[in-house]
């Protein structure tokens, strides 16, 4: 069972209380709460439920049973039929593989059944890294990875910062592996971006450290954009967002969203992208059939779903908020039944760290897979 409590009160504790309130016999806490609560949230969780691991971020806005919102604090209660570890890595710029010992403790404690567990995980930068450690780990096991990165404002993109059993941290990353005792748990990505070309370009030259794109097929990588979007270069960061580039690996394309143009032609871009990896031009044109497939997809293959929880790229939300989408796509959310979304800087899914997309995680009673 995942409860879920909202709290919209007068002031920042009657929201907490409001939120606590639902809680009943929880193993796992995991909180989203406006700008500006973090701390206040984490040291009441901690202080109300002790003992009780709690994970918090700050998000700018809430889906919600099929409503978009930004309530004080949305509050996730693990209870009853899980078996859950949880911790923190830290230092991700750094050396984020210190805390693999632990990592793999946590994870073989679980005892991973087939499609009945998941990594959650939450983080604040350095995701390609993570990723690669957290997967050093959870591939022998077969557990895929679900997360997300924080997003408060766009000035704070790399330093943001989020809580962990009442504490707040930079540079850090907190997860929880999750075993159904009862059902599966299945994970989904949604990318609404299709190719615009047939062919394929390659990046010559990328600073993986700046993730920078300097060049394409061996020219400045702002030119080869503008000449095939057909856009003059001081406006690729104003139409980005619809044309994004792609990272191609085998038939998987991974959404690198733009971050901004360098005077000498180099593209700034919130994915690492690699020299020599194949790269696409996207276009957005799709996404009301993209989230059309999603749909009939996830009915398809789950039964029984009692619980949906979504991950969204910030760029999708001012994406379908001025296309006028926004409340049809929450209300599609909700076709499954229960279900909480939160928008942040950027999404993983098992090996890849992904910008401008959805991640998913379906929490269903079925014992089978329908085929």
């Amino acid at each position: 069972m995942i409860k879920v409590g909202n709290g919209q009160g007068q002031s920042p504790k009657h929201s907490l209380e409001e939120a606590a309130n639902v809680v009943e016999a929880p193993q796992l806490l995991i909180f989203f709460c406006k700008p500006g609560l973090l701390k206040e949230a984490a040291e009441f969780f901690e202080a109300r439920f002790p003992g009780i691991p709690t994970i918090g971020l700050c998000t700018i806005s809430t889906l919600r049973n099929g409503s978009i919102g930004t309530p004080d604090v949305l509050l996730l209660s693990f209870e009853d039929d899980y078996r859950i570890t949880s911790g923190l890595i830290r230092d991700l710029n750094e050396c984020p593989v210190q805390h693999i010992y632990q990592f793999r403790k946590d994870v073989d404690a679980i005892g991973a059944g087939d499609d009945d567990t998941i990594c959650l995980e939450f983080c604040t930068n350095n995701e390609e890294m993570l990723v690669t450690t957290l997967n050093a780990v959870l591939d022998m096991h077969g557990i895929p990875l679900v997360g997300v990165s924080v997003f408060e404002r766009k000035e704070l993109i790399g330093k943001t910062r989020l809580a962990f059993c009442g504490r707040i941290f930079q540079d850090a990353c907190a997860y929880a592996i999750i075993r159904c005792r009862r059902g599966k748990v299945r994970t989904y990505y949604e990318n609404i971006y299709t190719r615009t070309e047939l062919t394929f370009h390659q990046v010559t030259k990328a600073d993986i450290k700046q993730r920078s794109i300097i060049e394409i097929d061996g020219r400045p990588a702002a030119d080869v954009y503008a000449s095939i979007v057909q856009v003059p270069k001081d406006e690729i960061i104003s139409i980005s967002q619809r044309y994004p580039l792609g990272r191609v690996l085998g038939d998987q394309t991974f959404v690198a969203g733009i971050a901004g143009v360098l005077p000498d032609g180099t593209l700034l871009s919130y994915k690492r992208i690699n020299p020599n990896d194949a790269i696409c031009f996207m276009d957005y044109g799709r996404y009301r059939e993209v989230a059309a497939e999603t749909i009939q997809r996830i009915q398809r293959e789950n039964r029984d779903i009692y619980f949906t929880f979504t991950g969204e790229c910030i760029f999708r939300y001012w994406l379908y908020t001025n296309e006028g989408f926004m409340e049809e796509h929450a209300r599609n959310m909700s076709l499954f039944g229960p279900h909480v979304g939160i928008y942040c800087g950027g999404e993983q899914f098992h090996h890849q760290h992904i910008t401008q997309g959805m991640v998913m995680a379906v929490f269903s009673l079925d014992e089978e897979r329908r085929e």
